[in-house]
């Protein structure tokens, strides 16, 4: 065990996961089974296969933790379970499912009330479930409802973080609450037309994460702010993705590396000359990955990415293809940053190709999508893919 977190903490993660899968044997062959470090280590794989890919394993280690959780009243673990099952769902586009675990972590704590946590633990994890509501409901469309869950995910936390002080792994716990907290509030913001206020969050949640030594959060951040910098300093948003990028490769997160090489050849192609080659290669290893991944969350932006480079070039039956499959997943998961730039896209290259009444039929939805969501039609355009 003592091996495997070792390795856990220097992102050697195969060698980690290796090292628990020993301990596990060990354990469950004891005669006197130790149940709280099986749950330990099987919380501990889960987290490490999600992010490698191997989702329907963490989903397995992840339902027996859970099941151990209720068996015996462990309340704390159970909401985390159902915290951390609800983030694989979403990645396979299973947002109902997401939501209905987030919720019932909230109700196990007490947090589907507006109330403020009395210990440390509850604290902590309140902040991570309203964080995780928060995201998703930015994620939906939904950046009012985003910023409401986002400020009571910063409140546990910052008070759950006075409350622990001296203690370096409650903290540490804390801290990646508040950094995926400004995470999420800034890219709800920047939804919000409040672009100075988004980049201070962001910016503040890279160094809150960078800090606590969080890469995988850190990495979340310079997706996010590669993304904003391209509308201020395109030489900074590249060299942010790069920088996202090197890191999430570091740490092994494949999930991740996708986002950033997508984010890296939207800026390649909106912001350099180098669309041709380094665009349509980072497009490529992101739909690569998504694919391996089975990312269905993500799977759609770089489908628009290669959708828009095709169309750039005139390569119109390409484009439509790229377009419609994103077009397909976009609209099973009801994503607003996904709809817009698909029906945007089509519209465009059926206007290109003369057929006006298409076009028009595809620009009249994505005018409905930025109703809907209550966003302006700029915001998409300016900041199409944020996570």
């Amino acid at each position: 065990m003592n091996a495997g977190d070792w390795a856990r903490g220097i992102y050697a993660n195969e060698d980690a996961l290796r090292y628990y899968a020993r301990a596990l044997v060990i354990l469950e062959s004891s005669r006197a089974r130790d149940e709280p470090a099986l749950a330990a280590i099987r919380e501990h794989m889960g987290d490490l296969l999600g992010p490698n890919g191997r989702r329907d394993e963490a989903r397995a280690q992840f339902d027996t933790v859970l099941a151990w959780a209720r068996g015996g009243a462990h309340t704390i673990c159970e909401a985390r379970m159902q915290r951390k099952i609800a983030g694989l769902h979403w990645d396979a586009g299973e947002r109902d499912r997401s939501f209905a675990c987030l919720r019932e972590g909230l109700r196990l704590l007490g947090g589907d009330r507006e109330v403020v946590a009395v210990d440390v633990d509850t604290g902590i994890e309140l902040a991570h479930l309203c964080q995780e509501m928060g995201r998703l409901s930015f994620r939906s469309g939904d950046n009012q409802d985003a910023v409401t869950w986002t400020e009571r995910a910063l409140q546990q936390a910052e008070r759950a973080a006075g409350l622990g002080q001296g203690d370096t792994e409650r903290n540490r716990t804390a801290a990646a609450a508040i950094s995926h907290a400004h995470n999420t509030l800034g890219a709800a913001l920047a939804r919000l037309d409040r672009p100075a206020d988004a980049m201070l969050h962001m910016e503040r949640s890279v160094a809150v994460a960078e800090t606590a030594g969080l890469l995988q959060a850190a990495c979340r951040g310079y997706a996010n702010l590669g993304v904003l910098y391209a509308t201020l300093d395109p030489g900074r948003a590249v060299q942010t993705c790069r920088l996202g990028l090197e890191t999430a490769q570091k740490i092994g997160d494949l999930g991740f590396q996708s986002r950033l090489y997508a984010n890296l050849a939207v800026a390649y192609c909106a912001l350099t000359q180098r669309c041709d080659d380094d665009g349509l290669r980072a497009a490529q290893s992101a739909i690569d990955l998504d694919r391996q991944l089975g990312q269905i969350d993500h799977l759609a932006v770089p489908l628009i990415v290669l959708g828009q480079i095709h169309q750039c070039h005139g390569e119109f039956e390409k484009a439509l293809g790229y377009y419609e499959e994103a077009r397909g997943l976009a609209e099973e998961m009801g994503e607003p940053q996904l709809m817009f730039p698909c029906y945007e896209g089509l519209a465009t290259v059926y206007l290109d190709q003369g057929d006006d009444a298409r076009a028009e039929q595809y620009f009249i939805r994505a005018d409905e999508v930025c109703a809907k969501a209550g966003v302006d039609r700029d915001s998409l355009v300016v900041l199409p893919f944020l996570c």
